[in-house]
């Protein structure tokens, strides 16, 4: 039930105005009947305005009911709905037959099945429903329809036409369907041109011919084509009869009338008609329930083994073996972060041969997977190097740290030696009866001057995974090369990075992606600090939120479109097909050759690998080689090709476009990695790893349209997007398609995507494509009828 109808139906009586519905307002229960004013907003809550004063809070009280059931159910409904509004109920006080306004034969009755009188409707006008009847039988009424189910006009001479087996002549309003019984024939109607529902057809089953008569403009022909497709597959011939010579707006009536011939003549004239027309064919009947939509994930590229070095690759392939078959990506991803991590700023690459743009090989990695996918498992096992490195610093940060205290107390107490021998000589100096001269005063404070304290360590850090900006900056203040920031779940971290307070932490971080950044710090309790912020970051996030972030941060126009999800740059969601359990050994011989690949990578000194100092204030630099050079620039002149065009989310182009510097800073990881392996000279980055990279490219890109694929429109996702507004109430049952097109829904921008994705509904029984053409040459509208559980 809509927000609206659950407000209406605890009221007693109400009017229908305008928009909306006038009311007493049961708050505080005064004497007028409109003093609560109801109305439905754009987004489907119920707005309600007491003129006497009563708060929101007092009606819903009065009311019982939730404030969460004023509110739609999804709450994401923008705009007016698309297509044919749906008529609304109203009630007053009850009424008479007598008590009618206006002419009583201007009242049609509305029978049930046995000739029981359920409510009557005013030509085009009002309803009024029968609660009870007087002492005398009479039927006592009530405006408006409140919570009874509409009923066909007619339902008796219906019953009594299927068991006779006569032709039902089914017409657009009640004046017409009685007409047609005028004739002898069994006229049956549900009412106006939008009064048609699909549970209608259930009471035409046993009849075997209907003859369906439009009025003869647009909404007539419409309606006529609404019951047409509902009653296919439920009565055998059906006919739309075209009345011939009719004005525009005409009907049966009018057709009759024109006649000017006695009933007997008239209906002979209308069957005939009726015999000459053509049944309806190619209709199906609408399926019982329609079948649900199914839009699966795109393809992701398998691991390949050769991704990875030589030095490294038996150690990740034997973790995710032993972790019961995981997919070897989440290991091998966080293998790769890991090592970025170690070079962070220590040397940088230069990708193109003359200009000076440089590339730090830190990364961004996130593994997408449900609970049970090992991702968490697999991150730890990958992250051991570094957390054996980090044990190691702390413990000799902690020998080093004893030695300086002992070097530090040692040196104060000189100092406070010479400081007191200053202070005696000076006192003698004072003294007119002594002969110390102030020279011996400068010799002392000369030994002061030359006193050298100790400097006190800095304790060397490789990862975080629990931290503050503030002290994340002060721990990236005493490691300018750079750590790594490891959170289990990204999530958590993401939403409070989206937090309004939290500007400053988001910006910090976007900074700290690119590695080449200094944060200029000036705090009145921390003082001036100059951090050069280089910083990688790895976790792990589950295939539902991430698909929800992909979909808000792309709606978001403010800080969510800054381009931070954008910088995981190696993002993988691998398929989890061959998980099971396994009791696999330990392969030590890889594991060792792996550490030791780390540890070497920590104490890398670039000059050692070759790398050249440029600008004495930068880290030093390599290039490619001259035949991997070509390489990277052919890579890059082509790698964006697919990704242009106006169908192309810009958030896909912007990830993509990160590409750039991702292949160079795998191409400098893999080459530091066999360097420390002794299976690379270094000074430059050679061919195998340039391809190497380009080829970690071309997987991760696989997996990154896996990740956005909920804003990628493939006709399945158009589809959904279809669908998605129709049962949000967006797109009503006989909605134009050039209405759908020009509120530019995504996905739905155009007429072609439009059909594209009502073609797939209606091979699934959601919807049928019906085009509604004028007689002469008047170009035809398309549009959409909705199956008859999605109409309102």
């Amino acid at each position: 039930m809509r927000p609206v109808n659950k407000v209406l139906d605890r009221l007693d009586d109400y009017t229908e105005r305008g928009e909306g519905f006038r009311a007493k307002c049961p708050s505080h229960l005064g004497e007028s009947e409109d003093s609560l004013d109801i109305r439905a907003g754009d987004d489907g809550r119920v707005l309600l305005n007491c003129h006497s004063g009563c708060t929101f809070e007092e009606i819903i009280e009065a009311l019982d009911l939730e404030a969460s059931e004023t509110f739609s159910a999804n709450g994401k409904r923008k705009g007016k709905p698309i297509g044919p509004k749906t008529s609304t109920s109203q009630a007053t006080k009850t009424i008479t037959i007598e008590d009618l306004p206006g002419d009583p034969s201007e009242y049609m009755a509305f029978q049930k099945e046995d000739g029981t009188l359920y409510y009557v409707q005013k030509h085009k006008g009002s309803y009024f429903r029968v609660v009870g009847f007087d002492e005398d039988g009479d039927p006592l009424l009530v405006a408006g329809l409140a919570d009874l189910d509409p009923i066909l006009f007619g339902l008796p001479r219906l019953r009594e036409a299927i068991e006779n087996g006569e032709p039902i002549v089914h017409t657009e309003g009640c004046k017409d369907a009685n007409a047609a019984q005028d004739l002898g024939l069994a006229g049956v109607t549900s009412g106006g041109c939008t009064s048609w529902e699909g549970r209608f057809a259930a009471d035409y089953e046993g009849a075997t011919e209907v003859w369906i008569i439009p009025d003869n403009d647009d909404e007539g022909r419409d309606y006529a084509q609404q019951v047409a497709q509902d009653l296919a597959g439920v009565v055998p011939t059906i006919k739309v009869v075209e009345l011939p010579g009719l004005d525009p707006k005409g009907d049966l009536s009018d057709w009759l009338a024109s006649l000017e011939l006695d009933e007997e003549n008239a209906k002979e004239r209308l069957v005939a008609l009726a015999g000459e027309s053509a049944p309806l064919s190619g209709a199906k009947p609408w399926p019982k329930k329609p079948k649900n939509l199914k839009t699966t994930l795109p393809p992701v590229e398998a691991f390949d083994k050769e991704l990875l070095p030589d030095r490294i690759k038996g150690w990740v392939l034997n973790v995710a073996k032993m972790m019961d078959n995981a997919p070897p990506d989440y290991v091998a991803v966080s293998a790769v972060v890991e090592a970025a991590s170690l070079l962070g700023r220590k040397m940088g690459i230069r990708p193109k041969k003359l200009a000076d743009w440089t590339v730090y090989p830190n990364l961004w990695g996130a593994l997408v997977g449900p609970p049970a996918s090992m991702k968490t498992p697999s991150m730890q096992t990958a992250l051991k190097p570094m957390g054996k490195l980090g044990k190691l610093s702390d413990e000799e940060f902690d020998k080093v740290m004893e030695a300086y205290r002992l070097e530090l107390l040692m040196a104060e107490a000189e100092k406070q030696a010479l400081e007191k021998m200053l202070k005696d000589k000076a006192k003698e100096v004072a003294d007119p009866s002594s002969e110390t001269t102030k020279s011996e005063l400068e010799g002392i404070k000369e030994q002061i001057g030359q006193l050298e304290m100790p400097e006190e360590p800095t304790r060397k850090r490789f990862y975080t995974n629990d931290t503050t900006v503030e002290k994340l900056g002060d721990t990236l203040a005493s490691n300018p090369n750079g750590i790594l920031l490891y959170r289990d779940e990204l999530l958590g971290w993401l939403r409070t990075l989206d937090k309004p307070d939290r500007g400053p932490d988001r910006a910090f971080y976007i900074e700290g992606w690119s590695g080449d950044i200094e944060h200029l710090l000036d705090r009145i309790s921390r003082g001036y600090l100059r951090i050069p912020v280089c910083l990688s970051i790895l976790g792990g996030i589950q295939p539902g939120p991430l698909t929800r972030y992909v979909g808000e941060a792309m709606e978001d126009e403010g800080e969510k479109a800054d381009g931070l999800l954008q910088r995981f740059q190696l993002l993988v969601w691998p398929d989890l097909n061959d998980m099971q359990r396994t009791d696999e050994a330990a392969d030590r011989e890889a594991r060792n050759q792996a550490y030791d690949v780390y540890e070497k990578l920590a104490a890398l000194e670039p000059e050692n690998f070759g790398a050249q100092e440029d600008d004495k204030d930068d880290p030093p630099v390599v290039h490619f080689s001259e035949d991997a050079q070509s390489v990277y620039d052919e890579w890059y002149d082509t790698h964006t090709l697919p990704y242009r065009g106006e169908e192309i989310p810009a958030a896909l182009v912007a990830h993509f476009g990160k590409y750039r510097s991702l292949l160079p800073s795998l191409a400098l990881i893999f080459e530091a990695i066999d360097f420390v392996s002794g299976e690379s000279e270094g000074k430059e980055i050679g061919v195998a790893n340039t391809l190497r990279a380009a080829a970690w490219c071309h997987y991760l890109e696989t997996h990154m349209r896996r990740a956005y694929s909920s804003i990628i429109f493939s006709p399945e996702r158009r589809a959904a997007a279809l669908l998605g507004k129709i049962q949000t109430g967006e797109i009503r049952h006989g909605a134009k398609f050039r209405d759908i097109r020009r509120r530019a829904f995504p996905g739905l921008g155009s007429i072609e995507h439009l059909r594209e994705a009502q073609e797939i509904l209606e091979e699934l029984g959601w919807v049928r494509r019906y085009e509604s053409k004028p007689p002469g040459h008047g170009r035809a509208t398309e549009k959409l009828f909705l199956h008859p559980d999605e109409r309102d």
